[in-house]
């Protein structure tokens, strides 16, 4: 048995390639959004919004990547273990600008941590969002170097077991010690970060509908992802976008958990990618569409309570 599970691992080639986005609960959107925007500095992209109007989550950039904003949010309290955690990854000069605009809002952050001499990181600072969610803006010592999503930090319960699974079944990087986390490398330097815990702590057990972190992978190695997700602990949730329509041709993608249940996305684009978003109409008329196909309808957060199919 061990033999056939490492020739299967061994069909990984190359691993995650990139961190693409990222999308975390959010109770109050209008506070949120002007904190991320106003105090943070990073660029609006778009607010979504349901069939009736009602907003149902705010895109903000950080350099390329989308950090998504999703109501309705959860009802816990911030985590004491500092995970789940987005890592922001800018310039001395923006950590800089960051950190006097925290200071002007007098808002609570813990100052600037210098990491040890052989960590990726080379300074940070940490503090929550309005609705409690984790956020560190740091300085990188490798690439990427300019503004990104640099990391991601989740909770686990078993560290050995989390970081197989994330190495056989997605073949990241070694990893890489850097305070209390273990980071583990994609391909292009960004990291997935893994902090131990005694038990999870119940930002990490709800984490808020639709909220995930997305990784785009590629075509070679997505099928074999597949099939090993299960088999390394983790759970496959298939790709409801897809049920939806609202795949272009030629790209894959399926939802998945991680062993301590922190949900992931995997995607390999198609070979004629364009990077842009279907506008709300086009989008609601595909769903629609589709779920008429399945005999079935909109769920009651997706209609604000109407039956529109």
């Amino acid at each position: 048995m061990r033999k056939f599970s490492l020739r299967i691992a061994a069909k990984i080639r190359d691993g995650v390639e990139t961190i693409d986005h990222i999308a975390i609960p959010v109770r109050d959107l209008e506070v949120n959004q002007k904190f991320y925007v106003d105090t943070l500095g990073l660029k609006f992209k778009t607010t979504r919004r349901n069939p009736d109007g009602r907003p149902r989550q705010t895109y903000v950039l950080a350099g390329d990547n989308i950090i998504g904003l999703h109501l309705p949010g959860v009802s816990a309290e911030t985590s004491p273990s500092s995970a789940p955690r987005i890592g922001i990854g800018v310039s001395s000069e923006r950590l800089a600008q960051v950190e006097n605009n925290l200071k002007l809002a007098t808002y609570p952050f813990k100052r600037p941590v210098e990491h040890a001499a052989g960590a990726p990181l080379l300074r940070s600072i940490y503090f929550v969002d309005p609705d409690g969610n984790h956020l560190e803006f740091c300085v990188r010592r490798v690439e990427p170097r300019g503004e990104c999503i640099s990391h991601t930090v989740f909770e686990t319960c078993n560290m050995k077991k989390a970081l197989t699974f994330y190495s056989e079944v997605l073949g990241s990087g070694v990893p890489i010690p850097c305070g209390e986390a273990m980071l583990l490398p994609t391909q292009n330097g960004q990291m997935i970060g893994l902090v131990e815990v005694l038990d999870l702590s119940e930002r990490s057990k709800k984490h808020g509908r639709g909220c995930h972190m997305a990784m785009d992978v590629p075509q070679e190695d997505f099928e074999s992802m597949v099939a090993l997700v299960e088999r390394y602990g983790g759970k496959s949730q298939g790709d409801k976008r897809a049920d939806d329509g609202l795949r272009p041709e030629g790209e894959r993608s399926i939802y998945l958990f991680d062993p301590d249940n922190n949900r992931l996305q995997i995607t390999a684009l198609a070979p004629n990618h364009k990077d842009q978003l279907l506008d709300d109409e086009e989008k609601w008329r595909r769903i629609i569409a589709a779920r008429k196909e399945q005999g079935k309808g909109l769920t009651r957060w997706e209609s604000g309570g109407k039956k529109l199919v």
